[in-house]
């Protein structure tokens, strides 16, 4: 991506980033407590959560979505008219990629940190954990990646067909046409 990564699109309407990242997180985290609850693991995991732990890894994941929310549309910005349905997939697998490994590190943080024995094996484990995790992460960050902006696609496809009405009046309406209508009547 070039210096204008703050392009039009970005910079234009900073309330679209915004409710993109809201949704994903919103829904992804819809879709992984449906998952828990249908596993029978939900009360367990709410169990051990402590609610400000829980509302910081919250807005944590919102926070790293919305930055990566904010570089898929500036690389599909980037891409400018060119941008084909690929384009956009592509850059969400990218960026959905690094926002998993952003969070799993994230989590690995605030989990094994603060109780954690500093001992060159726990470093080594810890590392080792991280690097497996992070592969993980990149390639299920990917897939989730690239269904989020294949839906976002099919959404602002299907606002644009509904909002897209004929400008008042018609910009194609010239003389010759306002003649010919008033011929008719």
């Amino acid at each position: 991506m070039g210096e204008g990564t703050d392009d039009t699109l970005v910079t234009a309407d900073p309330l679209v980033v915004w409710a993109l990242a809201t949704f994903h997180v919103a829904a992804l985290v819809a879709v992984l407590v449906v998952a828990l609850y249908r596993a029978g693991s939900l009360g367990d995991l709410l169990g051990g959560l402590d609610t400000v732990v829980g509302l910081a890894l919250y807005l944590a994941l919102w926070a790293s979505t919305w930055w990566t929310t904010r570089r898929v549309l500036g690389a599909v910005a980037d891409a400018g008219t060119d941008a084909s349905a690929l384009t956009v997939v592509g850059a969400g697998g990218r960026w959905g990629g690094v926002n998993g490994v952003c969070f799993l590190w994230l989590l690995l943080f605030v989990v094994a940190v603060p109780g954690a024995d500093v001992t060159l094996a726990g470093v080594l484990y810890f590392l080792a954990f991280g690097g497996i995790g992070s592969i993980l992460a990149l390639g299920i960050g990917g897939i989730v990646g690239m269904l989020f902006a294949a839906t976002d696609l099919a959404l602002f496809r299907a606002a644009r067909g509904l909002t897209s009405a004929p400008p008042f009046p018609p910009a194609s309406d010239s003389n010759s046409e306002r003649r010919n209508r008033d011929d008719d009547t």
